[in-house]
């Protein structure tokens, strides 16, 4: 096997703990659809169907959400190797949530679902691993839904933007407006305008028309606590 084809494999946290006669057994049944895809390519359009593994293995990738009701967008921007929805591979619904765009140059890996299916599975690190992923972002989720609200708006603000985050660090960015993001905290206006330059004026999000971006959530996290 190629040592880069070797390496870009093992940057995916699903191929993990394969020893490289599994990987040269794998390489001989399953078609690895490596992709280079220029800066600003869509890689998964929100609703389409998930009929193939993704997953990044370089550059920096941006994940975008909407509300059901339209009235905002969340974006997260991470620059780590990703799997993209791997829960909607199998189950009840079998199509992206999420849109998903290369925001530098980046590498991909698409793998056909009947091959994750019928020849990957069989092998043992590959299963655990996909199913530590899929149970390790279900537990994730729970504890925070299960957490107490917060008191104060800052706080309330940031347990919003957990709520939506695939994982607690990195770039975020909302695109709402004031009275929609007054809406969903269940407050004013005035207090979400005043809460927004707080945070700002210290140096935690910048601010720009209807859009919040947030350079270093983990820094913002470990501020507020």
């Amino acid at each position: 096997m190629e040592p880069r084809f070797f390496h870009r494999l093992v940057s995916i946290p699903l191929f993990q703990g394969l020893s490289q006669d599994e990987f040269l057994r794998i390489a001989e049944r399953v078609h690895f659809d490596f992709r280079t895809l220029a800066e600003g390519a869509t890689i998964v359009d929100d609703g389409e169907l998930c009929d193939h593994l993704i997953c990044s293995t370089s550059g920096t990738i941006c994940k975008e959400e909407r509300s059901d009701n339209g009235a905002y967008f969340f974006r997260e921007l991470t620059t780590t190797p990703t799997v993209m929805q791997p829960e909607r591979l199998f189950g009840l619904r079998q199509r992206h949530t999420a849109s998903f765009t290369a925001v530098t140059e980046a590498q991909v890996l698409r793998i056909p679902k009947h091959e994750v299916r019928d020849i990957l599975f069989a092998y043992m690190p590959f299963h655990i691993n996909y199913l530590n992923l899929i149970c390790s972002n279900q537990h994730l989720w729970e504890s925070r839904l299960w957490k107490a609200y917060p008191d104060s708006l800052e706080k309330q603000f940031v347990h919003f933007l957990l709520l939506r985050s695939t994982r607690p660090a990195g770039q975020k960015e909302l695109i709402i407006d004031m009275i929609a993001l007054a809406d969903e905290l269940v407050t004013t206006r005035l207090r979400v305008s005043q809460m927004l330059n707080r945070l700002k004026s210290e140096g935690l999000i910048e601010l720009r028309r209807r859009h919040i971006i947030i350079p270093s959530f983990e820094k913002l996290l470990q501020h507020l606590q």
